[in-house]
C-alpha cells in the first residue's frame, strides 16, 4: 500500500511479471504510465529498492523483533513520515512486532509524535492505529569523546507528543537554527 501510494504520485504502478518461462521466476516490476515503459527495480532510484525489504518484514512478520538501520535513506521526506505509520501498525496492530530502528529522520520521529498527540486528543485519522507514549521508547546514543564510551539516554515523550527531555547536542534544534 505504502509503495503503491508513493508510486501513484509519480504515475508509476507495480505489478509482478514472469521473467522467463524456463525458470518460472517472478520479479516485481514497475510500469510508468506516462512513458508506457516497464522497469525493473534495478532501473529506478535506490530508495524504493531499499524500502521494499522494510515493508516486506513489517507486513510479513508476526510477533518478531525487527531491527532496521536508517530506513529513511534515499526516500522522500513524505515517505519517511509514512513509514512511521507502517511501524506503528505492524507493532500495535494484529501483527504485534517490535521494532528497533536506528534513524536520523526527524520526519519519522515527528510522525510518531503526531500520532501520540492525535491519540490523546481523540483526533486520529480513520484507519490510523492509536499510539501512546508508553508504546514508544526513543533512545539517544552518544559517544563521550574523552572516554570513547557510548552512553544511551532515554528521551521521554508526553501525551501531547512532545519530548519531556531535551535532545543532547541540539539534534532537533537544527531546524530552528535554519529557520530563524
Amino acid at each position: 500500500q505504502l509503495v503503491d501510494r508513493y508510486l501513484s504520485q509519480s504515475n508509476v504502478e507495480t505489478s509482478i511479471n514472469r521473467i522467463t518461462e524456463e525458470s518460472g521466476r517472478r520479479e516485481l516490476s514497475l510500469f510508468d504510465n506516462g512513458t508506457k515503459t516497464t522497469m525493473s527495480l534495478r532501473d529506478i532510484g535506490i530508495g524504493i529498492s531499499q524500502i521494499l525489504p522494510v515493508l516486506v518484514h513489517a507486513n510479513g512478520e508476526q510477533g518478531k523483533l525487527i531491527a532496521i538501520e536508517q530506513p529513511e535513506i534515499h526516500i522522500h521526506p513524505a515517505l519517511q513520515s509514512e513509514i512511521a505509520d507502517v511501524f506503528i501498525e505492524s507493532a500495535l496492530g494484529e501483527q504485534g512486532n517490535k521494532f528497533l530502528v536506528e534513524t536520523h529522520s526527524e520526519h519519522l520521529i515527528l510522525r510518531i509524535m503526531k500520532r501520540i498527540r492525535q491519540t490523546t486528543r481523540n483526533q486520529l485519522p480513520e484507519g490510523a492505529t492509536p499510539v501512546r507514549p508508553e508504546d514508544v521508547q526513543v533512545i539517544y546514543v552518544e559517544t563521550d569523546p574523552k572516554s570513547k564510551q557510548a552512553h544511551a539516554r532515554i528521551l521521554r515523550i508526553d501525551g501531547q507528543g512532545r519530548f519531556v527531555d531535551n535532545w543532547p547536542n541540539g539534534f532537533f534544534e537544527e531546524r530552528l537554527k535554519e529557520l530563524f
